[in-house]
């Protein structure tokens, strides 16, 4: 049988070109070419796997045309390719493309996919990290907080905003631009910073939220100047005290931590919004319990989860097996450099290494990049514009070199920027090869990063017009050993005791 599997399969490939390059439609097969790691794969062109990646640049128009191994809206098209439109949205995708004059971007040995989303993040404390993780862990989030660095085992702190705007400004930027290096398109919880990526909190330009409302991003839904968390559950004055726009996207922090307190923060907000009928998320759930994960079913609620910085402040993060099985919407962040990751690659690597180690592998690595990209978009009332590289979408992408890996799941346990090879947001270029300048439709104010990281010369767009990317680099607060992000970094620390 296997004999006859592979005679098909060669079958369907030896017609699978056209003889103007063009390739055409064949029938999905199960692919002994590419694993897709839980996607279904279709072969268009076999003789794109198996080889380190190479970009080669040509044609001109108006249109874009970017050929590599691509997931498209569910599905991982071996040697496919997108058509992207001046608009910036994707006009086709998979093996065969419409015919039209297009700049042409073909990457045989690549993987593409959709911009990852990160829904987590504290940028303007995310720019120092600690040499090791804390020693201690805690059960909520005000047990640390009290706590003096030394104790705590990292710092706790931001630049005052009031005081010193400019070193505020600086430290979040360049955070921006480390998670926008390494693959990410989108991001919350950027405060008002227009720089590198989307900020999904602001609707006013390229590097905004496409679509729809801005996204409301609460840290403390429920505030306790003493820092005490809650004894009880909620009563009427505590739940309407809970601020929030309900025309707008809410992906307020709940059940950060390990006791009742933290549990009964997420009933208290799941009642404060059981009649809102706009997008929700709940970040870190890590107290949740099964009849909450039925209200958040019932609610239609998301889950935002960040296991890194949950195993290193609580040593838990959130019940991830009964979340899938009870059908919740999941994505994932990266919290703050602190205790969490520097990128979302790093971030979806430690999922895995706990999906391996303690959960059975009862996640492929095609749940894992649904949680980095259209669950993301799904969370925050995006689905249809962000996250899966269909028709219609914006294109968001990353384009990552598989060096010759065979599935879906090595690329993405190998992959960090020395991998990246370019970004795009609504289909310009935001981060590429400086060999590319000038060849591809690009974002505004592009600058060649002086520090030719992993041993690449980049160019990298979409930076702040009143600040250069050189000025930036030279902000001094900001500690975090850049070179890190160049290749994926440990996991050991993503196994909870």
């Amino acid at each position: 049988m296997k004999r006859l599997s592979l005679l098909v399969t060669v079958l369907l490939l030896f017609g699978c070109a056209h003889p103007n390059n063009q390739p055409i439609a064949v029938s999905s097969v199960v692919s002994e070419v590419f694993d897709g790691s839980g996607y279904p794969v279709e072969v268009c062109d076999s003789s794109y796997v198996g080889k380190p990646a190479n970009c080669i640049l040509s044609g001109s128009g108006s249109s874009q045309i970017i050929r590599g191994n691509v997931i498209s809206d569910g599905k991982l098209y071996v040697g496919g390719g997108l058509l992207i439109g001046n608009d910036g949205r994707i006009k086709a995708s998979g093996c065969k493309l419409p015919q039209e004059a297009a700049v042409t971007l073909d990457c045989p040995g690549s993987l593409i996919s959709a911009g990852f989303i990160n829904l987590h993040e504290h940028i303007d404390y995310s720019f120092q990290q600690p040499p090791h993780p804390p020693t201690l862990k805690w059960k909520h989030r005000y047990e640390w907080q009290k706590l003096s660095a030394a104790e705590r085992g990292f710092d706790y702190w931001a630049p005052d905003k009031k005081k010193s705007p400019d070193e505020w400004t600086e430290v979040s930027e360049r955070a921006m631009l480390r998670h926008a290096l390494s693959g990410s398109t989108s991001i919350s919880g950027a405060k008002d910073f227009r720089a590198f990526l989307r900020n999904l909190k602001l609707n006013t330009d390229s590097l905004a939220t496409p679509y729809g409302k801005p996204v409301e991003d609460s840290t403390f839904p429920i505030w306790s100047e003493s820092k005490q968390w809650l004894t009880a559950p909620c009563d009427t004055t505590q739940i309407n005290a809970i601020k929030f726009d309900k025309d707008d996207p809410y992906i307020p922090h709940v059940g950060e931590g390990t006791n009742d307190g933290a549990r009964f923060e997420i009933g208290c907000v799941l009642d404060a919004i059981q009649s809102k009928t706009t997008p929700n998320a709940f970040i870190h759930v890590v107290a949740i319990d099964d009849a909450q994960i039925e209200r958040l079913k019932t609610q239609d609620v998301s889950a935002v989860v960040s296991p890194r910085s949950n195993f290193q402040l609580y040593g838990a993060t959130a019940p991830l097996v009964n979340l899938k099985t009870a059908g919740i919407n999941m994505a994932i962040g990266t919290d703050w450099s602190p205790s969490g990751s520097l990128t979302e690659l790093d971030e979806a690597r430690c999922l895995a290494r706990y999906n391996r180690d303690r959960l059975n592998g009862s996640f492929t690595w095609s749940d894992i990049h649904r949680m980095m990209t259209e669950n993301g978009a799904k969370a925050v009332g995006l689905q249809g514009q962000l996250g899966k590289l269909a028709v219609g979408e914006y294109a968001d992408i990353v384009i990552l070199d598989s060096a010759g890996r065979h599935s879906l799941g090595e690329v993405l346990e190998n992959s960090a920027l020395k991998e990246t090879i370019a970004v795009f947001i609504g289909g310009r270029a935001a981060s590429f090869p400086s060999a590319w300048v000038g060849k591809l439709s690009e974002l505004d104010n592009c600058s060649p990063d002086p520090r030719d990281l992993c041993g690449q010369q980049r160019t990298v767009c979409g930076g702040d017009a009143q600040r250069s990317l050189t000025k930036l680099l030279q902000q001094s607060t900001y500690t975090i050993d850049d070179t890190k992000i160049c290749v994926p970094q440990p996991t050991d620390d993503c196994v909870a005791l």
